[in-house]
């Protein structure tokens, strides 16, 4: 018995595991959507608005993805 109820351990871990991996798939995808709304929504402003914010347009992208450094 006790082979038995390690298989079903072992199949119920897999499937938390499996569970686990989809759900950071779509943490990890809608942290994309994110991301990529906030670049269309920058890259609708001046250099000027960007500049009040302290931004360029050649570092607007890298910081919206990583945060300012």
């Amino acid at each position: 018995m006790s082979a038995l109820s390690t298989t079903c351990d072992w199949t119920s871990e897999q499937q938390a595991s499996k569970s686990s991996r989809i759900k950071s798939l779509f943490a990890s995808l809608l942290h994309e959507i994110e991301i990529r709304r906030a670049l269309r929504e920058v890259s609708t402003l001046d250099e000027a608005m960007l500049h009040d914010i302290g931004l360029t347009p050649g570092n607007a992208e890298d910081t919206i993805r990583c945060g300012r450094h």
